[in-house]
Protein backbone atom coordinates (compact mmCIF):
# COMPACT_ATOMS: atom_id res chain seq x y z
CA UNK A 1 0.00 0.00 0.00
CA UNK A 2 1.28 3.44 -1.09
CA UNK A 3 -0.95 6.16 0.68
CA UNK A 4 -4.32 5.20 0.20
CA UNK A 5 -2.98 3.07 -3.10
CA UNK A 6 -3.85 -0.61 -2.69
CA UNK A 7 -2.65 -3.60 -5.33
CA UNK A 8 -4.36 -6.40 -4.19
CA UNK A 9 -3.91 -9.72 -5.48
CA UNK A 10 -7.47 -11.27 -6.52
CA UNK A 11 -7.17 -15.10 -6.48
CA UNK A 12 -9.20 -16.59 -9.07
CA UNK A 13 -12.70 -18.41 -8.26
CA UNK A 14 -12.17 -21.06 -10.68
CA UNK A 15 -9.73 -23.13 -11.23
CA UNK A 16 -9.43 -22.10 -14.69
CA UNK A 17 -10.14 -18.75 -13.86
CA UNK A 18 -7.73 -16.06 -14.31
CA UNK A 19 -6.27 -14.29 -11.23
CA UNK A 20 -5.49 -10.50 -11.12
CA UNK A 21 -4.88 -7.56 -9.95
CA UNK A 22 -7.25 -4.72 -8.16
CA UNK A 23 -6.09 -1.61 -7.88
CA UNK A 24 -7.55 0.61 -5.20
CA UNK A 25 -7.64 3.70 -4.08
CA UNK A 26 -8.76 4.86 -0.65
CA UNK A 27 -10.90 1.74 -0.70
CA UNK A 28 -12.69 1.86 -4.51
CA UNK A 29 -11.71 -0.18 -7.19
CA UNK A 30 -10.11 2.15 -9.84
CA UNK A 31 -8.18 -0.32 -12.23
CA UNK A 32 -7.75 -4.34 -12.87
CA UNK A 33 -5.89 -6.57 -14.68
CA UNK A 34 -6.38 -9.75 -15.45
CA UNK A 35 -4.33 -12.60 -16.75
CA UNK A 36 -3.92 -16.31 -17.57
CA UNK A 37 -1.67 -18.16 -16.02
CA UNK A 38 -0.20 -21.73 -16.45
CA UNK A 39 1.84 -22.64 -13.49
CA UNK A 40 3.16 -25.90 -14.84
CA UNK A 41 4.70 -24.32 -17.62
CA UNK A 42 5.76 -21.42 -16.41
CA UNK A 43 3.58 -19.13 -18.87
CA UNK A 44 2.07 -16.14 -18.16
CA UNK A 45 -0.46 -14.08 -20.43
CA UNK A 46 -1.72 -10.78 -19.60
CA UNK A 47 -5.37 -10.62 -21.05
CA UNK A 48 -7.12 -7.23 -19.94
CA UNK A 49 -6.14 -3.69 -18.38
CA UNK A 50 -8.97 -1.20 -16.99
CA UNK A 51 -8.17 1.86 -15.20
CA UNK A 52 -10.48 4.43 -14.90
CA UNK A 53 -10.69 7.62 -17.34
CA UNK A 54 -9.84 9.94 -14.73
CA UNK A 55 -7.34 7.45 -12.70
CA UNK A 56 -4.94 7.16 -15.75
CA UNK A 57 -1.40 8.52 -16.73
CA UNK A 58 -0.91 8.40 -12.98
CA UNK A 59 1.36 4.85 -13.49
CA UNK A 60 -1.21 2.89 -11.35
CA UNK A 61 -1.28 0.34 -14.40
CA UNK A 62 2.34 -0.08 -14.59
CA UNK A 63 2.58 -0.67 -10.97
CA UNK A 64 0.12 -3.30 -10.99
CA UNK A 65 1.83 -5.05 -13.81
CA UNK A 66 5.17 -4.68 -12.27
CA UNK A 67 3.54 -6.59 -9.26
CA UNK A 68 2.48 -9.54 -11.19
CA UNK A 69 5.53 -9.87 -13.23
CA UNK A 70 7.76 -9.73 -9.87
CA UNK A 71 5.16 -12.22 -8.52
CA UNK A 72 6.05 -14.65 -10.95
CA UNK A 73 9.27 -13.18 -12.55
CA UNK A 74 10.58 -16.43 -13.77
CA UNK A 75 7.17 -17.19 -15.90
CA UNK A 76 7.45 -15.95 -19.67
CA UNK A 77 4.80 -13.32 -20.03
CA UNK A 78 2.98 -12.18 -22.88
CA UNK A 79 -0.05 -10.23 -23.87
CA UNK A 80 -3.18 -11.09 -25.30
CA UNK A 81 -4.28 -8.66 -28.67
CA UNK A 82 -3.82 -4.81 -27.10
CA UNK A 83 -5.56 -1.77 -28.65
CA UNK A 84 -4.01 -0.60 -31.22
CA UNK A 85 -4.46 4.01 -30.38
CA UNK A 86 -1.59 6.42 -29.64
CA UNK A 87 -2.34 6.16 -25.70
CA UNK A 88 -1.79 2.30 -25.50
CA UNK A 89 1.31 1.66 -27.78
CA UNK A 90 2.98 5.01 -26.02
CA UNK A 91 1.79 2.94 -22.59
CA UNK A 92 3.59 0.14 -23.78
CA UNK A 93 6.57 1.56 -25.29
CA UNK A 94 7.17 3.09 -21.35
CA UNK A 95 7.25 -0.22 -19.83
CA UNK A 96 10.12 -2.30 -19.99
CA UNK A 97 8.39 -5.32 -21.66
CA UNK A 98 10.10 -8.21 -23.05
CA UNK A 99 7.92 -10.47 -24.14
CA UNK A 100 5.50 -10.87 -27.28
CA UNK A 101 3.46 -7.75 -26.98
CA UNK A 102 -0.54 -8.47 -28.30
CA UNK A 103 0.24 -12.01 -29.70
CA UNK A 104 -0.15 -14.52 -26.57
CA UNK A 105 2.56 -16.99 -26.01
CA UNK A 106 0.34 -19.48 -25.27
CA UNK A 107 1.16 -23.28 -24.01
CA UNK A 108 -1.27 -26.21 -24.76
CA UNK A 109 -3.01 -25.62 -21.46
CA UNK A 110 -3.78 -21.95 -21.95
CA UNK A 111 -5.12 -22.94 -25.64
Amino acid sequence: MLGNLELAAVPALLPTGPPGVEIRLGGLVIGELDLRICHGCRVAVLEYIRIDPRCRRRGLATLAIEFLRSTWQDYRWSTAPIERSTEALGFWRSLDWTGPLGEPDECQHLR
